[in-house]
Order: structure tokens, then C-alpha cells, then sequence
């Protein structure tokens, strides 16, 4: 970098413009000349600093304009080039003062090469003169003696302009696409269009052949970014180009947390039947600023809002993990409201009911961009952590990656039931994640960072503990009328109801909470005051404990079989379901197992309840069908329930009759009151 002063025939430009200062005509005031128009203007040696300062203004050396100079001196040398640059300054400094004559300055080149011995051949006396001048030039900058043989030899392209185009043609329409072709190719069609024009030219207008360098060097001219993005797609390009520019969050607990799903990559059995199930699905809440698991939710319940309400409901609450698992060492801390969520832009994620959940938490949603999983890298490396670490040792893992497993096959190696994975997980989460060192968190835990860094005091939590299910439940709006509420074909009423009709109307229109892991109630929000109301169901013999999943199954099953619709055909069915899965829980097939496990949702899991043989029924209503019932099998009973039985190995599926509600005639009649 050379240095200037504000002086006579000094250039520089400002604004896009280049100027030359001609003279001072007061002692602050300097002429300038814009030297592409040749206009004067005139600044004051005040305001030409204060420019400067601010990095407006930009000076060129000697004379010359910033842009004018085709070859700058290079910044980063090797340390060889650098020590070649330093004797040569030597010799500069040596005759600086001299006229450049030969006779007045071959005596100290002589002189100062006896003292270096460098270079190992004695310089001419034009060499050192031109290394003077360069010297001068620049401001005395040391660059500007760097040896540039780099920039040596024909600036010009050897090849005419018809070639390179025709070569710019061929890379574009044969290397740059998604077949990704090598080089070779795109050299071969270059070859092949210079000798399709060459058919058509006299002999003495012949092109030349492109070669592989001349194709290698056009290559190189197109970016980077939209070579990839040609070859492997714009995502693909934005994934391999992204940059980390700015931190979103200063480290704080609790200040953001990230959210995402992940099939495990592990089969698991059944804890009743010892059969193969297959991979449960993990819900994870990371905290960003500790980098500890908020909260964890497993189950065989596809991505949803409801898993996701599980998982927030598991991260908010304060956690005894001892109680259900008394062999784990150490306490699972975190817990608490967070305030900001990062997602990404999954269905689940963008549904009404997290909104209404998250604002009522006070907690702001923030959504990563699409395809972009790096805007919340942290629970995503999370996630490929724990199928590594955990689920990979285990008999009976898929491996990440169908390559992985060679010969291993998963099926006949699958030792490990859903409830032995559910306790294995959590303790290496506890024991194991939480109490070892972050690279992240410079050499120390996550456990640790979450205890140094917040106070049980600067918890946040919800102030009604029992509202909580109301602010996560599905988000719905209803008409209150003297029917109640319907939702799903079930009926909700209750005296609560009545008082809030009289109070604000006949006929209100609502918001409900429902809890899809049992429809037996439903929470109704006030209109006017926002109080939770819960409401049971007048079904509850049959919808208490009901997940909406088993709902949709019964009602299903109820038109098909029974071919009507309502409560009383819904109860038959849901007890013949019931009464299927548990004579052939064992079928052979692993997809249909696992639609069976998702049916029986957490009633599977012997730590959470006490029966384990499917939903509650009563007693007498597991009875076979009605003796005019044709004549069937339960198992092939069970393999004819579509869609809760899956079998992707049977040819077309049949289609089903519509299911129609059908009003009880007992509880509502046309045209009159309840």
C-alpha cells in the first residue's frame, strides 16, 4: 500500500468520478478537475480529508487513475518472493538519491552486491532503474518489487472469437446440465461444432480445434456457484455455497430453542408380542444457547401438531425423570417457556393452533427458510447424534444409509423392545449428551452451562399448570348452539355451556381446544372472558380415552362392516377392533404391526399404563358379531381393514363407501328442540 499527500497534480475519485487537483487558490480552498469531462470543481482541504476519513475518497499514485493500472501488485506472496522483494528494495534505497546514470550508479550496485551476495547474479543497471521507478510509482510500496511472472506472456486469446463461442456453446449444452457429463464430453461436441463450421469454410478461413485447456480456461470463467447450481440444482448450490453471517441469538437459556422430527433408525419390538414394529418416530426440543434437550416426545404418531404439542408440553414442564426410571444418575434440568421457536416450514408447523399456542405462551415463532436446515443446524445435528450414538449400536438398526447395512438384515436382529429404546434414549440423554463436553460450548457440558448460566428463579413457566393442555390442544372454531358442540360426529354439552349461552347468546361461536390423544373431552374458551370450559363428550362410554387416529378408524370400519354411522355402530366397532388386534397382533407383516402400534398409541407402553392389550372396552361389548354375520376368520378379518391395516403388497385397494353421519333419532328430531 503506498501513501499520498493532498498536492499538486494529486488524483483520486470520489462518487464514481475521477479528479486531479490543479492548484490552490485560497490557503483551504483547492481546484480539481473531473478529467472525463474536464469540468472544475472546487473542495475544501477540510472536507477532502474528512472524506478520506470516512473511506470516500481514494487516492490514486503517481498520477494515475485507480482503475487505469491493469496489473496491481500482489498482497499475498510467498515467503521466497517476499525476501527477493526485500534485496531489491535494498539496491533501490541504495541509489534513490542518484541520478539514473550508469556511470554514477553501477558503483554502488558493485558495493551493495558485495555486502548481499544477493541476488546470486550482480543486477544490470536498467534493472535496478526500473525497479526504482516501480518503487517511486507506487508510494514507496514494497509490492510494487515482487516479481510478477505470472502476469507474463500473451494477454490475448491465441484462439478467434468463432471458437470460443462455439466452445462457450458446447460447455453450456453438454457440461453444465444435471447428467453431469465430464470435460471430455464437452470437448468432444466443441471439436465436433468447429468442424461442422470448418465444412463450410474455404481452406484458408479454417478454425482451429479447441483443446482441453482452452475449454478448462472458459470454465474457469463462469462462477463457481452457477457452474454447481447448473450440475446439481439451485438448492444444492445454495446448500454447498452458504455462509454463516450473523448470529440470530447472544447464548442465553431459553432464548431460542429449535424444534424438528426424525424417524429413529431402529426396529423395535412390541412389549407384549416381542414383534417387530418398526421405527418409531423422535420429536426433539433443543435449546440453542446450552445446547440442552428441552424436551422429547416418541411414539408411532406421523409428524403433526400433536407430536409437536407433546414435545413442547414434555420441554415446558419441569421433568422428575427419576420417578419413571430410578437408574438414572442425574437430573433432567431443563425445562421452561422459551422465547423464541425456530421451524422449519413442515405443515405441522404452520397450522393455526401452534400460532394460538406459541402467542399465547408468549413465545415468537420464527420460520427457517425453505429447504435451508442450517438455519436451525443445531437440533439437526442433534438428531444425527442420537441415531448415531444410540440407535446405530443397537441390534436391530437400519443404519442411516441402505449402503450401511451390507448383509445385516434389522428384522432378525431386532431384539430391543419399544419400552427398553424409550428408557435407553432417555438415559443417554441424562447420563450421557447432557454430562460431557460441547465443542460448542467450549469444553463444557450442556448440563453445566444450563446450572452456571440461569437460575430456578429465571424460569419461565405457565401460571395455571392445567391450562396448559387447553393452550396446546388443537386449535378449532365451533358453533355452541342447544346441540353443543360437534366436532369429529361426537357431541359435547354440559351445564357450563348453558349458563355461557344464557349469558352471551343462543348460538355462540367458540374456540376449542381438543386433545387428538383423548377425545372423551374438549376445552371451550369463553368468548368474553377466555376461562377454559371442559366439556365430556355425551359418548363418553365410547370416546373416553379415544384417540382422534382410533376416531377415524372405528368410523371407518363402522361403514364398512356394519354399513351405518353414529355412537352405537362406532362402540361395535371400536370393541371388534379391539377384540382383532388382540387375537392377531402377531401378523407377519411389519407395516401392518406398526399402523397396529399407532392405533394403540401410548396404551402400548407399559410405564405409562397398566393394560397393554389395546384400547378400553367394556366387558360386554367384546362379543363376536351378530349370528347373521357371515361366517370370517379374524385374521382375514384383520388383513380387510383398510386403511388401518397397510399392505403394499396387494393389488388395488378396495375403495370404500363414504361415511355419512347419521343423527340419533333418539337425542334430535327434525324441526324440534332437544
Amino acid at each position: 500500500m503506498g501513501v499520498f499527500a493532498f498536492q499538486k497534480e494529486t488524483v483520486f475519485t470520489l462518487d464514481g468520478r475521477t479528479y486531479k487537483l490543479l492548484r490552490k487558490v485560497e490557503p483551504d480552498i483547492w481546484q480539481a478537475e473531473e478529467l472525463r469531462t474536464g469540468r472544475i470543481h472546487e473542495f475544501s482541504d477540510e472536507g477532502l480529508r474528512d472524506l478520506y476519513a470516512k473511506g470516500k475518497l481514494k487516492a490514486s499514485i503517481a498520477g494515475t487513475s485507480p482503475q487505469s493500472s491493469s496489473r496491481k501488485p500482489p498482497i499475498n506472496v510467498s515467503p521466497e518472493e517476499w525476501e527477493r522483494a526485500k534485496v531489491r528494495r535494498a539496491y533501490v534505497h541504495a541509489i534513490l538519491d542518484l541520478p539514473n546514470t550508469r556511470a554514477v550508479i553501477m558503483p554502488v550496485i558493485r558495493e551493495t552486491w558485495l555486502k548481499l551476495l544477493k541476488p546470486p547474479k550482480r543486477p544490470s543497471a536498467s534493472s535496478v532503474i526500473r525497479w526504482k521507478e516501480n518503487y517511486l510509482r507506487a508510494g514507496k510500496d514494497i509490492h510494487a518489487l515482487i516479481e510478477r511472472h505470472h502476469q507474463k506472456g500473451n494477454t490475448k486469446s491465441r484462439y478467434p472469437q468463432e471458437v470460443e463461442r462455439l466452445t462457450l456453446q458446447a460447455i453450456e449444452t453438454v457440461y453444465l446440465t444435471e447428467e453431469r457429463k465430464p470435460l471430455e464430453a464437452a470437448l468432444d461436441e466443441a471439436k465436433a461444432l468447429v468442424d461442422k463450421e470448418n465444412e463450410l469454410r474455404p481452406k484458408g478461413m479454417q478454425l482451429p480445434r479447441p483443446t482441453r485447456r482452452l475449454l478448462k480456461r472458459l470454465v474457469d470463467t463462469i462462477p463457481a456457484f452457477e457452474r454447481y447450481a447448473a450440475r446439481y440444482g439451485r438448492d444444492a448450490a445454495i446448500n454447498r455455497f452458504r455462509a454463516v453471517l450473523r448470529r440470530r441469538f447472544k447464548g442465553l437459556p431459553l432464548e431460542v430453542a429449535e424444534i424438528d422430527h426424525t424417524p429413529c433408525d431402529v426396529l423395535v419390538l412390541d412389549d407384549r408380542t416381542f414383534l417387530p414394529l418398526g421405527r418409531p418416530w423422535l420429536t426433539v426440543c433443543l435449546d440453542v444457547g446450552t445446547r440442552c434437550v428441552l424436551g422429547i416426545y416418541i411414539s408411532f404418531e406421523p409428524p403433526s401438531y400433536f407430536t409437536v404439542a407433546r414435545c413442547l408440553k414434555h420441554a415446558i414442564l419441569p421433568k422428575n425423570i427419576q420417578a419413571e426410571y430410578p437408574q438414572i444418575q442425574n437430573k433432567w434440568e431443563a425445562h421452561g417457556v422459551m422465547s423464541t421457536l425456530l421451524v422449519d416450514n413442515g405443515r405441522e408447523f404452520h397450522s393455526q393452533s401452534l400460532e394460538n399456542a406459541a402467542y399465547s405462551l408468549g413465545i415468537e415463532l420464527q420460520y427457517a427458510p425453505r429447504k435451508k436446515p442450517w438455519f436451525k443446524p443445531h437440533v439437526e445435528r442433534f438428531l444425527g447424534t442420537c441415531n448415531r450414538e444410540v440407535a446405530h449400536g443397537l441390534p436391530g438398526t437400519t443404519f442411516s444409509n441402505i449402503l450401511e447395512k451390507d448383509e445385516y438384515d434389522p428384522v432378525k436382529q431386532a431384539v430391543l423392545r419399544f419400552s427398553a429404546f424409550r428408557e435407553i434414549l432417555f438415559t443417554w440423554v441424562c447420563d450421557v449428551y447432557h454430562q460431557r463436553s460441547h465443542r460448542g460450548l467450549g469444553k463444557l457440558s450442556p448440563a453445566q452451562v444450563w446450572k452456571e448460566s440461569i437460575t430456578p428463579d429465571q424460569i419461565l413457566l405457565p401460571d395455571d399448570p392445567a391450562r396448559l393442555d387447553a393452550i396446546l390442544g388443537r386449535s378449532e372454531r365451533r358453533r355452541l348452539s342447544h346441540k353443543g358442540i360437534e366436532l369429529d360426529g361426537l357431541f359435547y354439552n354440559s351445564p357450563e355451556l348453558l349458563k355461557l349461552r344464557r349469558r352471551l347468546g343462543s348460538t355462540l361461536d367458540v374456540e376449542v381446544r381438543v386433545d387428538d390423544a383423548d377425545l372423551g373431552r374438549i376445552i371451550v374458551l369463553a368468548p368474553d372472558t377466555g376461562e377454559p370450559i371442559t366439556v365430556e363428550s355425551l359418548d363418553k362410554d365410547y370416546a373416553q380415552g379415544l384417540s382422534r387416529y382410533q376416531h377415524k378408524v372405528c368410523k371407518r370400519y363402522a361403514a364398512r362392516e356394519f354399513n351405518c354411522s353414529g355412537p352405537e355402530a362406532w362402540l361395535r366397532a371400536k370393541a371388534r377392533i379391539a377384540q382383532i388386534i388382540e387375537s392377531e397382533y402377531s401378523l407377519k407383516k411389519r407395516t401392518t404391526r406398526k399402523r397396529v402400534a399407532r392405533y394403540l398409541g401410548e396404551s402400548a407402553l407399559p410405564s405409562q399404563s397398566s393394560s397393554t392389550s389395546g384400547p378400553a372396552v367394556p366387558a360386554a361389548l367384546q362379543a363376536p358379531p351378530e349370528s347373521g354375520a357371515p361366517a370370517q376368520s379374524a385374521e382375514a378379518r384383520l388383513i380387510e381393514e383398510r386403511p388401518l391395516i397397510a399392505d403394499t403388497t396387494s393389488t388395488p385397494a378396495r375403495v370404500f363407501k363414504p361415511s355419512y353421519r347419521v343423527r340419533n333419532s333418539q337425542r334430535f328430531t327434525d324441526g324440534s328442540e332437544e
